[in-house]
């Protein structure tokens, strides 16, 4: 529940709601009022997004819970219609999960790039035991398909797949069959209502052959005859058999494992016994050899000994009368000995005084120099104190400097949504004191281009609008084609008024825009002008500070990683908005066909469906200026970013040349 909550407190942050008011709106049903976002339910370990409508950020904040989420057991994202960026970020927070168990993707719309980011997660994650992908369209793009299929064989956790309603057909029947050749762990297979055919179900069949762990499989809605249908349920009845006998031979394996266990126990335990007893019968005997052993040794030594001390006493009396003689001789030796040793003692005496005389003269100048030495440690030691109190007083400030710009950043994060998450997260860990002012242009900057991406996307749903008010008003003028025989000409003229108003409206739009963008520049350009100063200022007060270069270059490598990044996110997203106009114009010329048929046949309409047409052709024309328009100011903006990483260069190179040149500082290589 720790994490869930702080999921919960990030989403709520994210959308700038209070906890409260997000819970009580959750309470009573109600979507929340300053976001665009149902409230989710956390209960226990299960996370509960059915039905929500999540944005890009919110599945990026998901995804990186996810990534550290070790208590959550299951996750769904029923009907939630995720799109192809939020389907991926939680795919990618999934591939390092390693406690989720159940995931629920039903009715997304998965299919191509989703597809193989859905078979990514198949290979790094090892713990989800029951997918659901039902109501999906991952049958659209078999090489996507094969990718996941490949993916599942190696797979070797997952036990219960649903792919109900995904368009598989026979050649993913094939890439199914494979599938099932080399898995060993899937367990249920539900694969209704699709359109493997005839084909399909042999291919099964054949696959199944081969398969001894599948124990349930549906095929309803597959048009499949019955004779193949009653050959599957019976080859997986076999399966059903083998599993059961499996799990018998697996517990009488365990019942005989524990049982040799014990038995083992049993023996060891009786082993130890006999050698404790045998070690113990040792030892007695040992101790009895011993002190047999010892009782004859010291009977031995008394005889031995009675027998030396008689010999003794006969060799100590002929010593006893030698010795008198040799002690006579002895004592008058010794007192010659004794004389010269009573000289050389006065001598000694009189040269130790001598030697500790000068030994105190030593002692005496030793100590004053040591007082010296001591006085002098004594200076030097409340110089460096009072250095070092100064460094701390400049630490603290620095620190109290680092924990406003961290509180600047913090709210300059909650600004950034979308694709800027995983950036501006690592951006705002590598957060010094000398970077300020760059960090805060490229936040400007990304919020331009995430305000510059936002305009264009308004401008394409008011043109998929307007396309659509067209096709309905094409759908009416079909409808109603006898009525709009005589006000032809009228319609013509409205027509013409009409785009005429369109046009001038998309150019007073465009001129709006250019001149916001054109403020944001000249806003741009101030505050570098602030920021230049500002940096002016710093370099004069981080001196001290030459360790910070290295960490500084990093950085702005991170940064203009960053940026690429950003760039291919950008191009990635113009490729799709490309496919989906692709798109849009098939389905339109599809139209048109139709439209052309029936002006075969009534010849009269021919002249509503060339205007039409006419009225669709100057909305590509007009689309392709906005393309070409937008294109135009993302090469502005490049440049900008260009002339920006410019003067990043030069201000490092200001920054080093600047150390390098200050007195009383050893040179840094750059």
């Amino acid at each position: 529940m720790g994490e869930a909550a702080d999921l919960y407190k990030q989403l709520c942050r994210k959308h700038n709601i209070e906890p409260q008011e997000c819970a009580q709106k959750a309470l009573m049903g109600n979507q929340c009022s300053k976001s665009n976002f149902f409230c989710f339910i956390i209960s226990g370990a299960v996370l509960d997004l059915s039905g929500q409508a999540l944005d890009v950020g919110t599945c990026a904040v998901v995804g990186k819970m996810m990534q550290v989420s070790s208590k959550l057991d299951k996750i769904s994202f029923e009907d939630c219609l995720l799109n192809e960026d939020g389907i991926k970020s939680i795919l990618l927070g999934l591939c390092g999960n390693s406690s989720v168990k159940t995931l629920v993707l039903k009715g997304n719309n998965i299919q191509s790039s989703s597809t193989n980011a859905l078979a990514k997660m198949l290979r790094h994650n090892a713990t989800i035991v029951r997918l659901s992908l039902e109501w999906n369209n991952l049958g659209m793009h078999l090489e996507s398909f094969a990718s996941f299929c490949g993916a599942l064989a190696k797979n070797s956790a997952i036990q219960h797949l649903d792919l109900r309603s995904n368009q598989l057909g026979a050649e993913a029947a094939a890439a199914l069959a494979n599938v099932l050749m080399r898995n060993c762990s899937l367990l249920t297979l539900d694969l209704c209502w699709n359109n493997l055919g005839v084909a399909g179900g042999k291919t099964l069949l054949e696959s199944l052959r081969n398969n001894r762990t599948l124990v349930t499989l549906n095929l309803i809605g597959n048009n499949i005859t019955n004779d193949i249908i009653s050959t599957i349920d019976d080859q997986i009845s076999k399966n059903k058999l083998l599993s059961v006998k499996e799990k018998e031979y697996i517990g009488q394996t365990t019942l005989l494992k524990e049982q040799l266990e014990r038995r083992e126990q049993f023996s060891s335990q009786q082993l130890k016994q006999l050698e404790d007893n045998l070690a113990q019968r040792d030892f007695a005997l040992n101790k009895t050899l011993q002190e047999g052993e010892f009782q004859t040794g010291r009977l031995e030594e008394q005889l031995s000994s009675k027998s030396l001390e008689v010999q003794a006493l006969r060799a100590k009396y002929e010593v006893v009368s030698s010795a008198l003689h040799l002690s006579q001789e002895r004592v008058a030796v010794l007192e010659q000995r004794n004389h010269s040793v009573e000289e050389e003692l006065k001598s000694s005496q009189e040269s130790a005084i001598i030697e500790n005389s000068k030994i105190k003269e030593a002692l005496a100048t030793a100590q004053a120099q040591h007082g010296e030495e001591v006085l002098s440690l004594r200076t030097a030691t409340a110089h460096l104190q009072a250095k070092v109190s100064e460094l701390t007083s400049e630490c603290e400030k620095q620190k109290q400097q680092n924990f406003d710009l961290r509180e600047t950043t913090c709210s300059l994060q909650a600004e950034v949504k979308g694709l800027k998450v995983e950036s501006e997260a690592a951006v705002s860990k590598e957060k010094t004191r000398h970077k300020e002012v760059m960090r805060s242009l490229e936040k400007q900057h990304s919020a331009e281009v995430h305000q510059f991406k936002l305009e264009l996307q308004q401008l394409e749903t008011e043109m998929r609008e307007k396309l659509a008010s067209a096709e309905a008003w094409k759908v009416e003028t079909q409808a109603e084609v006898a009525s709009l025989q005589v006000q032809l000409s009228t319609e013509r003229s409205s027509s013409q008024t009409q785009l005429l108003a369109l046009k001038k409206q998309l150019k007073a739009e465009h001129s709006v825009v250019i001149r916001g963008l054109e403020e944001q520049l000249h806003v741009m350009e101030e505050s570098r002008g602030d920021a230049e100063e500002r940096l002016r200022s710093q370099v004069a007060a981080n001196s001290g500070l030459r360790a910070t270069t290295t960490k500084l270059t990093s950085q702005i490598h991170a940064l203009h990683n960053d940026i690429t990044e950003l760039q291919a996110k950008e191009e990635s997203w113009e490729g799709e908005v490309k496919s989906a106009e692709k798109r849009v114009r098939e389905e339109f010329s599809a139209q048109v066909e139709e439209l052309q048929l029936e002006c075969k046949q009534i010849p009269k309409l021919k002249n509503s469906i060339s205007e039409q047409k006419r009225l669709i052709s100057d909305l590509e024309h007009e689309r392709d200026l906005h393309k070409r328009e937008a294109k135009m100011k993302e090469d502005e903006l490049k440049k900008v970013h260009e002339d920006e990483a410019r003067r990043v260069a030069m201000l490092h190179s200001a920054f080093v040349s600047y150390f390098n040149s200050s007195p009383g500082l050893p040179s840094k290589p750059t």
